[in-house]
């Protein structure tokens, strides 16, 4: 049986342990080849949404500039405006 992530509004981490389940699956050799092959296709999935979560929240971060008191964006990084 595989771990499906279908459920929607899981957070990044309940997503993250998720993919460490779907790993720990596949390591193990017990499911079929079948089951690994799907499990391995949502994983794969799973990694590109987590990855692109994880790069618009890099966009969003920003830092407090301690001389001035304002807030940037961290250097080297877009804002996120297109």
């Amino acid at each position: 049986m595989t771990v499906q992530g279908k459920k929607k509004g899981k957070s990044f981490e309940e997503e993250l342990e998720l993919l460490s389940e779907m790993t720990q699956q596949l390591s193990s050799g017990e499911l079929s080849l079948e089951a690994s092959i799907k499990t391995y296709e949502e994983g794969m999935q799973l990694i590109g949404k987590l990855q692109k979560e994880l790069g618009d929240l890099e966009a969003r971060l920003e830092m407090l500039d301690v001389k001035t008191g304002e807030i940037v964006p961290i250097e080297g990084k877009d804002n996120g405006n297109a």
